[in-house]
């Protein structure tokens, strides 16, 4: 009844798994009536979609099964057993409210600032955001290794991490704090939700039997990349006689250290059918194994590069990039290849890069596509000036806009209409500042009114009209709502431009619900919180967050060897940004803090030598990233960082080797020889 389906990147596993489904329906029709008995899980939202691509295209479009990741599984379990958990005392009888990642650390400062006046979690970070943000890390962590708050001074002890006991101690109070506050309330964050599925919901007798009752098949995709609260799961359902089908990478988990535990996972893997999948037949490297080549390279710095690895080697990082979309152009341009089929990667990308490589792509004709681009909400212009309009509507938020917001926001609200330098002498002789309430003054009051001209004056009174007619007494959001719909929808904004706006309503109507839900604070006056909102989305922590696009991004990829593998994507050609720089030494590993010591085995798990082993790490990204690309890899290096420093990463040699084979190969956009 359990199958374990092993295989690298791109080994064809999701298509086996959804095989093995199609086999079963086959074999049983009865089954179709009760899809949401058929359980998919997966690790993302884009393996949902691939998932479900998968089994369209196998069996038709009129399977619907109930598709989710461990995270969505647990909120969603943990929201219909509530009654079960409000009997076990686990949690107050009242309705859960979610509580996103942003306001989540809002609160928690609010509850644990005794903690950060005092600078007791220094040792964790001096940044009081930062240090809550790693106690928040911590208390998940925990929860996503099925851990007690209690084991968290032995954890500690055991892998002798320079910490003062009493520290030690302050970190559980705090965290104890901090669950209990949100279980008396009824605020589910993803370490609340995570804690209460492992800590109650999994031990209750109720809960198991009723795990056989609903559920027939589980299909896990991509398990290297669970916590290991989902192999205690998946344990519950082989012992309940469920078939059970699960696919797992040996090396590579993307999200080791972000709560992933594949080791977690091997004692099912004793009790499975485990069915190989082979490596891809062709990769960059040709048919050879693709380990053992990485492996080699890494080792022997004189071994030599495949014909169609190519460097792009400069001495300044701007003329590297400036290369990098010489040599894309000329590529489409010539149709060797297809924007689509083209990514570009980086261990991390900065907003020179992402400027530099969308503006001169642009001007040549050519999409650019930014992955999952999570910007701070503030940092766009729209953000900016809806929130100057707010100002000019609700009195006594204690903020004051200054000028030159005031005609940001004439400009992005009006832009046919009121241009900068009208702007600018609107904001400077019609704009009142004030403590009780901003406001816009007649055109009149500039004796030069008539140099304003009549489009710009009538725009400008049409909006203080607007203003003046709405209601202080309803919720931010609702205003929000209305000032896009009049003034931002018919400019016929980019998706790009829309998310940010998307956001800022959700995250309001949020923030507001929150107010209402906790008793102590529904008597918070509109414009205490408009004020505490505004200040929390001027730093900068509520970013957008775009929905992933439903197919294959429609120009030039740009993205992170973290998103980029996350997302389970391919391209023709491969563009590896910075490969002089050693942030490619840590293999992409984003880690929380002390990952490591949450895994199940400790540091006696092989996923622990990851963070000890910096090669490994380096290896197991190559081979993932090689995996991903057919046809052609550019290595894009840049003798002298964006700060000005040199570089001479791990991959430096590698640069050397595809110069000196190809020296005529050289610059201008050429180095596509051999593409066709």
């Amino acid at each position: 009844m359990l199958q374990w389906i092993s295989g690298g990147s791109r080994s064809g596993k999701t298509n086996a798994l959804v095989r093995e489904f199609a086999q079963w329906v086959g074999q049983d029709s009865s089954v179709i009536p009760r899809e949401r008995s058929l359980l998919f899980l997966t690790d993302t939202v884009e393996g949902r979609q691939a998932i479900q691509r998968e089994i369209e295209s196998q069996l038709g479009s009129g399977y619907r099964p109930y598709i989710t990741t461990p995270v969505g599984f647990m909120q969603d379990e943990v929201e219909f057993f509530w009654p079960l958990l409000v009997e076990a005392k686990a949690v107050e009888p009242h309705p859960p409210l979610r509580l996103k990642p942003e306001t989540e650390l809002l609160w928690a400062q609010r509850l644990l600032q005794p903690w950060l006046a005092n600078h007791t979690f220094a040792v964790l970070s001096e940044n009081g955001d930062r240090a809550t943000r790693h106690l928040l890390d911590i208390f998940q962590l925990a929860a996503f290794a099925r851990l007690s708050l209690e084991d968290l001074p032995q954890l500690i002890s055991d892998h002798q991490l320079e910490m003062p006991s009493e520290t030690v101690g302050a970190i559980v109070t705090a965290l104890k704090q901090w669950q209990s506050w949100c279980t008396a309330h009824s605020l589910l964050t993803y370490g609340i939700t995570t804690d209460l599925f492992g800590r109650v919901l999994l031990d209750h007798p109720r809960y198991q039997v009723s795990l056989g009752q609903r559920f027939q098949c589980l299909l896990a995709d991509n398990t290297h990349n669970y916590p290991a609260v989902m192999a205690d799961l998946i344990a519950l359902f082989n012992q309940q006689g469920i078939k059970i089908v699960l696919t797992h990478q040996p090396i590579g988990a993307v999200r080791l250290g972000l709560g992933a535990d594949p080791d977690a996972f091997l004692g099912l893997k004793n009790q499975a059918t485990v069915i190989e999948r082979p490596c891809p037949a062709e990769t960059i490297f040709g048919n050879t194994p693709l380990q053992t080549e990485i492996q080699e390279r890494l080792t022997t710095p004189q071994a030599t590069l495949p014909e169609n690895i190519a460097a792009i080697q400069t001495t300044s990082r701007m003329q590297l990039l400036q290369e990098v979309v010489a040599t894309i152009a000329t590529a489409i341009h010539q149709g060797i290849v297809q924007p689509n089929e083209i990514a570009i990667l980086a261990p991390g990308l900065d907003s020179v890069a992402r400027h530099v490589l969308s503006t001169e792509l642009k001007k040549r004709g050519i999409p650019l596509v930014i992955w999952n681009e999570q910007r701070p909400l503030i940092q766009s212009p729209f953000v900016r000036a809806l929130l100057t309009l707010l100002l000019f509507v609700y009195p006594r938020t204690g903020m004051i806009p200054e000028a030159t917001a005031v005609a940001e926001m004439l400009t992005v609200l009006l832009p046919r209409a009121i241009d900068p330098v009208r702007a600018g002498l609107l904001s400077c002789y019609c704009f009142q500042p004030g403590l009780e309430k901003a406001e816009l003054l007649s055109t009149t009051q500039y004796s030069h009114w008539d140099r304003f001209g009549h489009r710009a004056t009538d725009a400008y009174e049409t909006l203080r009209h607007w203003l003046s007619t709405l209601d202080p007494s309803q919720m931010p959001v609702y205003l929000l709502e209305a000032a896009i719909q009049r003034y931002l929808w018919p400019q016929n904004l980019t998706a790009s431009e829309l998310a940010p706006l998307r956001s800022l309503l959700e995250a309001t109507a949020a923030y507001w619900q929150i107010y209402d839900h906790l008793p102590e604070h529904r008597g918070t006056p509109t414009a205490e919180r408009l004020r505490e909102w505004i200040t929390l989305l001027r730093r900068g922590i509520v970013t957008a967050d775009p929905a992933p696009p439903l197919r294959q991004p429609q120009g030039v990829l740009l993205a992170t060897t973290f998103q980029y593998r996350s997302a389970q994507l391919a391209h023709r050609w491969h563009f590896w940004l910075d490969v002089g720089s050693s942030h490619w030494q840590n293999g992409g590993l984003q880690c929380l803090w002390q990952a490591p010591i949450f895994l199940r085995q400790g540091a006696a798990s092989p996923s622990a030598r990851v963070w000890h082993l910096a090669s490994e790490r380096l290896e197991y990204l190559l081979v993932d990233l090689c995996s991903r690309v057919s046809d052609r890899l550019f290595l894009c290096h840049s003798d002298l960082a964006a700060n000005g420093s040199e570089q001479e990463g791990p991959l430096s040699s590698w640069v050397d080797l595809a110069v000196g084979d190809r020296p005529q190969a050289a610059t201008n956009g050429t180095m596509i020889n051999n593409a066709k």
